[in-house]
């Protein structure tokens, strides 16, 4: 069902202009004015620790992290498919939004991105052991001195790596990590990444991102290179060469790593959204129905899995695009309508888990915009 109290400003009614809009407005200012951008200037100042955290099979993970305090909980949020901590807008928005309201923040770069893939060159695996490294993540930051109440936020693949995440704390009977909220979440990628090749937007969409995956694995080798550290043995110049698409990033850098017999095996085995009926802490999924990103045929097939499971909030609405959800501001709230119901869900949870208890979660009525 479409949410209808979720209403995107007339403008940004088409999927494809609402994600670049919010992309370019936003991550240009984020990328020039960093936190004096005009939405951050109100938030108060965070006290950001760098720490090199160990994930599963011991892969080190870089991340900053902040508690204020008498934190009520912890956040873990995980951004995209490309970029880093520093250059994901929306999770650094986020966190700051999370930390004025009384939680601890981690921000991370997952294996192969940023920072991290400086430490270690262990390929990313789109969630399959990224849900393992925030279960490590969380007792880390709790003998830290966070909040042992842990949420896991993610944003497009770091919303199939959060759901991982509450999978791997299942199956570890982890107490620590109690919910999960995620944005624009990737869920199966087989059919996503050919359906992006039947229109010229998609292709144009896959092109970018191959590109900056391809600079990416060119810049790790050049590192590898000026610090005279010999080449994993999935990295080199040659490789760079044979990246023509997302799924040929995972072909040549990933599923011989990890020991899969193709990509198509790969995307099945690792795809979040057989993971949706299956999660038991409670879950909440933003998605637009017209995200440009992912196969619309997605859609049934997710309210449908959801429908019937108990843990499992959906927040389906019309328009929002990729990572935008942008709203009008009113008197109640900013315009970051999505990244304020991920912050809603998770106060929640912590009432209901924590708190005085309540009933189960529905949107408020600074929501009805």
């Amino acid at each position: 069902m479409i949410e209808s109290t979720y209403q995107a400003p007339w403008y940004l009614r088409q999927g494809l202009v609402h994600t670049l809009w919010a992309s370019r407005w936003y991550g240009r200012q984020w990328e020039e004015q960093g936190e004096q951008a005009a939405w951050l200037r109100n938030f108060p100042p965070m006290n950001w620790r760098e720490q090199v955290f160990r994930g599963a099979d011991d892969v080190p993970l870089w991340g900053v992290w902040s508690c204020p305090p008498r934190a009520k909980g912890t956040l873990i949020i995980t951004y995209g498919i490309t970029g880093t901590v520093e250059q994901a807008w929306y999770a650094q928005t986020l966190a700051r939004k999370a930390y004025q309201q009384g939680w601890a923040v981690l921000l991370y770069d997952w294996r192969f991105h940023g920072k991290t893939a400086k430490l270690s060159g262990v390929p990313c695996s789109d969630g399959w052991r990224e849900g393992w490294d925030q279960v490590r993540l969380a007792e880390q930051l709790v003998e830290l001195g966070c909040p042992p109440f842990v949420g896991l936020v993610g944003f497009s693949l770091g919303g199939q790596l959060a759901l991982w995440g509450l999978k791997a704390a299942q199956l570890d009977q982890s107490s620590l990590i109690r919910f999960g909220a995620v944005l624009c979440p990737a869920l199966e990628s087989n059919r996503s990444l050919t359906w992006l090749q039947t229109t010229w937007v998609g292709r144009r969409i896959e092109r970018v991102l191959t590109q900056e995956l391809r600079t990416f694995v060119a810049e790790q080798c050049a590192f590898y290179d000026r610090v005279g550290d010999r080449l994993p043995e999935h990295l080199s110049p040659e490789v760079v060469n044979r990246i023509d698409s997302i799924m040929g990033f995972d072909r040549e850098i990933v599923i011989n790593y990890y020991g899969f017999p193709s990509v198509r095996d790969y995307y099945e085995q690792t795809s979040a959204l057989y993971l949706l009926d299956q999660i038991q802490q409670p879950y909440l999924v933003i998605y637009a129905a017209d995200d440009p990103m992912f196969e619309p045929g997605l859609v049934p097939e997710m309210e449908e899995r959801m429908a019937g499971h108990p843990a499992g909030t959906l927040l389906l609405t019309a328009h929002g695009g990729h990572l935008g959800h942008l709203t009008h501001p009113t008197r109640q709230e900013d315009e970051f309508w999505g990244l304020n119901r991920l912050l809603e869900f998770a106060q929640h949870q912590w009432e209901q888990q924590v708190g005085q208890g309540g009933s189960p979660y529905q949107l408020t009525a600074s929501t009805l915009l």
